[in-house]
């Protein structure tokens, strides 16, 4: 019994110090999202690659992309976009950022981007990537909450603890589409300018 009761102890000690280590995200808006970024799109994943940086001392991963759709920025369908962002696996080694996305070969989604096409970083870290996925029963596209990835996200003001930090329902592809596009129609003004930190940035 005694046993149990140490073993138990441990594992809440063990889980505290893992929350406390995630990182904390400010929660962005869409409006936001969509004002900060260079590319929206809908994409397919078609690659990820990892290796250690210049100085061998992290490891980065570059995902491949293919446009399916644009919705801001203009690539062309069947054009390629490259994030490039810390983390991934090299041998028996993974480094991981809690709050950062995850990409795997084969999914669809729509992600949020800003940086040059070729060298791109995801807006509002796990924010800017969304699953696409197809309704069996409706046969209609699904836009699905972000991935958390660890993180703890934050408003920067008070919210009632019924509402949530961003959408954690699936929605319609029609729906966010209009959206996103009526946004860029009205020409939100993006708010990142040279020299800040990355949008939706953590600390560890």
């Amino acid at each position: 019994m005694r046993a149990s009761l140490a073993a138990a102890a441990a594992l809440s000690i063990l889980g505290a110090a893992a929350t406390a280590r995630a990182s904390l995200v400010l929660a962005l808006d869409l409006p936001t999202m969509v004002a900060r970024a260079e590319h929206v799109a809908v994409v397919d994943v078609q690659s990820v690659k990892s290796g250690w940086d210049a100085n061998h001392e992290q490891i980065l991963s570059t995902i491949d992309l293919t446009v399916v759709e644009s919705w801001k920025g203009g690539a062309a369908p069947g054009s390629h976009l490259t994030v490039v962002q810390i983390g991934g696996t090299v041998g028996d080694l993974t480094q991981t950022v809690h709050g950062m996305t995850r990409f795997v070969p084969g999914e669809r989604a729509v992600v949020f981007l800003t940086g040059r096409a070729d060298h791109a970083s995801v807006v509002g870290m796990a924010q800017g990537k969304r699953q696409v996925r197809r309704d069996i029963a409706s046969g209609r596209l699904f836009v699905h909450a972000p991935d958390r990835a660890g993180a703890t996200f934050i408003r920067t003001t008070p919210a009632s603890t019924t509402a949530p930090v961003f959408e954690i329902r699936a929605r319609p592809l029609d729906d966010l589409r209009s959206e996103v596009l009526g946004l860029t129609a009205k020409g939100v003004k993006t708010e990142a300018k040279p020299g800040t930190p990355p949008a939706g940035g953590g600390t560890r």
